[in-house]
């Protein structure tokens, strides 16, 4: 998984504002290609909303929009009439490609004729996709792509991997289990590219993840539907806020874990008079959950920490604002939520760790899984989580003292599910288990 944080020219003076519009290829009734777990226009999409993550994190990027948000399709005279509507100073259209099932590696493209900006655009983003998957450089290139061609600011195409690909792994696999967080790596570098081509100071760091209220991680439950605000400044394109009741309103982010670790917990709202002075937030995280009562009518449009707290790789944990006893008449925001990690001190601890480890077998899976622990004895049952974080199952040692368990997978549905050890002194362990259609 990449870690490296590649140095950017300093600017002095002035960082201006620039805007980037994205383009998740295909979508609705155009699949793209087709992979054995997932589709071309499910990958772009997961990707773009990655991409977009990172680059909202920005002061200088004033906008981030995208030619679509949800699995609908959009021409391509669409997508092109939409970028150059809004002006935006990049546009980045994201792909995948297919073969045969025994290609792999990356391309990226700008239009055969397009600007010396296009060429300068596509030739410093290249190397960090290549460098997120460590595929084949299959190279630069120059295309007539329509999105690329019509497109008024410099523009490109990006072809991170080839999704059919099942010669040594399924690439689509990779996709749908955010296999080493797939996706994330993948939208990362696209961030990377767009900050070194237009001079911004700093790259986000690769563990800050941003769950806003128009992303498909964030959800709202309730008797009554969602508004949404646009006034001041929000983070992305607008909020969402409740009227407080008698009736109990909810909202969620449930961001996607690239690392398990310790994340500064970071909210954004857009503050105002009649704002809810005991909204009530809950994070939800590897070691239970905290409650805060958090006064929106003040403060906003910054971060605001609630501190740190341990997370599991995945989507094991979440935030939820509530509006179950504040103040009725008043109005709860909700709107973004941050997740940063916040490295550990290793100065006190002078003695090796011993190396440890969770190996599943087979996997995939179809009627059953053994899993092995290594350096992580003591461990007296593993749960098995859904993709949602739901607790469905629980597996003991096979017998007393052992560190081998064995989970039989016959009530189950096809899917992708969590093993999870947890031990108070070691701290804990997780693995993806993909289950088969039988």
């Amino acid at each position: 998984m990449m870690r490296l944080l590649f140095p950017l020219p300093l600017i002095a003076g002035m960082i201006f504002a620039w805007s980037v519009c994205l383009d998740p290829g295909h979508g609705g009734s155009d699949t793209g290609a087709v992979g054995i777990y997932c589709t071309e226009k499910e990958a772009n999409l997961d990707v773009a909303y990655l991409v977009r993550s990172y680059l909202e994190q920005l002061p200088e990027c004033e906008t981030v929009s995208m030619t679509r948000g949800t699995d609908r399709y959009v021409s391509l005279v669409d997508r092109v009439e939409y970028a150059n509507a809004g002006g935006f100073d990049r546009f980045i259209s994201i792909h995948h490609n297919a073969f045969n099932g025994s290609v792999q590696g990356t391309e990226t493209y700008c239009d055969t004729d397009g600007s010396p900006e296009s060429f300068a655009f596509r030739d410093i983003t290249h190397p960090y996709i290549v460098e997120a998957f460590g595929y084949t450089d299959r190279g630069v290139k120059t295309a007539g792509f329509y999105v690329i061609k019509y497109t008024e600011m410099p523009s490109i195409l990006g072809e991170a991997s080839f999704l059919d690909y099942i010669t040594l792994w399924d690439e689509s696999w990779r996709f749908f289990t955010s296999w080493q967080d797939h996706d994330g790596i993948e939208g990362w570098a696209y961030c990377a590219g767009v900050c070194q081509n237009l001079l911004s100071p700093v790259i986000p760091d690769y563990l800050s993840r941003v769950v806003d209220n128009s992303y498909p991680s964030f959800a709202t439950e309730g008797p009554n539907r969602w508004g949404h605000g646009y006034y001041g400044i929000p983070f992305g394109p607008d909020y969402v806020w409740i009227n407080v009741s008698d009736n109990v309103h909810t909202a969620r982010w449930n961001p996607y874990i690239p690392v398990s670790g310790s994340y500064d917990v970071s909210l954004w709202w857009v503050a105002g008079s009649n704002r809810a002075t005991d909204a009530k937030f809950t994070v939800h995280h590897h070691n239970g959950e905290n409650e805060f009562t958090v006064d929106q009518s003040t403060g906003g449009e910054e971060w605001y920490s609630l501190g740190s707290f341990a997370f599991h790789e995945g989507t094991f944990g979440w935030v939820e604002i509530s509006s179950e006893g504040c103040i009725p008449g008043l109005v709860i925001v909700a709107d973004a939520v941050r997740f940063m990690n916040v490295p550990v001190g290793i100065e006190d601890d002078v003695s090796p760790a011993p190396p440890q480890a969770m190996r599943i077998y087979p996997n995939p899976t179809v009627a059953s899984v053994r899993i092995e622990l290594f350096g992580f004895s003591g461990v007296p049952e593993i749960g098995i989580y859904d993709i949602s974080g739901r607790l469905i199952d629980k597996v003991s040692s096979l017998h007393p003292n052992s560190n081998v368990f064995l989970w039989t997978t016959d009530a189950c549905d096809p899917g992708v599910y969590f093993a999870v050890a947890h031990r108070h002194e070691s701290g804990s362990l997780s693995r993806r288990i993909v289950l088969l259609e039988r």
